[in-house]
């Protein structure tokens, strides 16, 4: 017997198609999955993601399994005791449509049924001690399951009592949809759940997985690119992620979830290049505005030197002009001490016999 901590948990899922090569086209090409035989089982398939396994794959028509259940992606659901599980099933109205079967010596055990309303999901038993899900979260990139049924209400009790999972909240969606019932364990929420589409087959499963990728746009190209078909989508929803609800080469319909475009980081130079690329503008439109201004100041510069030497010359003219007619006067005035000193000595000469008296006869 497990431990009652797997209860309710999403532990292995499988991809169930047409495709011969189990899903290694389709998905190697848009998610970089690889396909490889099971070691020891070589009759089963195993996908894988550089980080680990992320799931088995069935082919229908080869594998009773897959034949039983019809293309779609299968989850399993963990339970502590695998047959008082099935015995709830059958006491809620449930079926088994494939018995419990062991993986391996020391694998666990796991089984296959059908709700009251037709969907199909997995019960796995793990072994003692073991969780029976991926060691790495990374690397089983299912990150949300949604259901579709006739009464969303009546199925999630019925699930209630096999899995233990509650309604956590609920959104109203309006028209066909009605209200989205989010289940999970205590607050977790693990999936949701909401009315059927009536134009849907019989035949549509009705459990949806939705894949972990780092950009839905690119998921999108790539899946129509490898031969998928595109039903919803992409749209935005709470929380900011966006998702697409996509058909793959083989039909089984598969959806993605994640941002709407992949993180700028994983495109761009590292966020430490863009302050030096900043710097590296600034300081040449800086040269660039210093060389421009240049001219301009150097201008400005001969020109106000200019106009100093004229204001200091304009300022200086008067002064120089003065000083050299003050010298001519002086240069004049002293020529003309020179020329009237002798008409002085002899005026003064004159003047000195006329006063003299004549001179008396002997």
């Amino acid at each position: 017997m497990s431990s009652s901590a797997v209860l309710g948990q999403f532990l292995w899922h499988e991809l169930l198609t047409a495709d011969p090569a189990a899903g290694a086209g389709f998905y190697s090409k848009v998610l970089g999955w690889s396909a490889q035989p099971m070691e020891g089982h070589e009759e089963y398939t195993m996908l894988s993601h550089p980080k680990g396994p992320v799931g088995g794959a069935r082919v229908v028509g080869k594998d009773a399994l897959a034949s039983k259940a019809g293309p779609n992606w299968l989850t399993y659901v963990g339970v502590p005791n695998i047959e008082a599980a099935l015995g709830a099933v059958k006491d809620k109205g449930g079926q088994v449509i494939h018995p419990v079967t062991g993986v391996g010596s020391d694998g666990g055990r796991y089984a296959v049924i059908s709700d009251p309303q037709g969907a199909v999901i997995g019960v796995y038993e793990p072994p003692a001690g073991r969780s029976g899900g991926s060691a790495d979260a990374t690397a089983a990139p299912v990150v949300w399951h949604e259901l579709t049924a006739e009464d969303p209400v009546a199925a999630l009790q019925f699930y209630k009592d096999i899995f233990g999972w509650d309604v956590v909240d609920t959104h109203p969606m309006g028209g066909e949809v009605g209200t989205y019932y989010l289940f999970g364990k205590g607050t977790t929420q693990m999936g949701g759940a909401f009315v059927r589409a009536k134009h849907l087959a019989p035949s549509w499963p009705r459990w949806l997985v939705y894949l972990a990728v780092p950009s839905v746009t690119a998921a999108v190209a790539a899946a129509k690119a490898a031969g998928g078909e595109v039903l919803n989508g992409p749209h935005q929803v709470p929380g900011g992620n966006w998702i697409a609800q996509v058909v793959d080469s083989h039909g089984v319909p598969v959806a993605f979830h994640g941002p709407k475009e992949a993180a700028a980081a994983a495109s761009k130079a590292p966020a430490k290049s863009k302050p030096k690329v900043k710097v590296k503008v600034k300081v040449k439109s800086k040269a660039k505005a210093k060389a421009k201004a240049a001219p301009a100041k150097a201008k400005a510069k001969a020109k106000s030197k200019a106009k100093s030497k004229a204001k200091t010359k304009a300022k200086s003219a008067p002064k120089s002009k003065a000083a050299r007619k003050g010298k001519v006067q002086a240069k004049a005035r002293v020529k003309a001490k020179k020329v009237s000193a002798p008409a002085r000595k002899a005026k003064s000469k004159a003047r000195a016999q006329a006063r003299k008296p004549p001179r008396r006869g002997k």
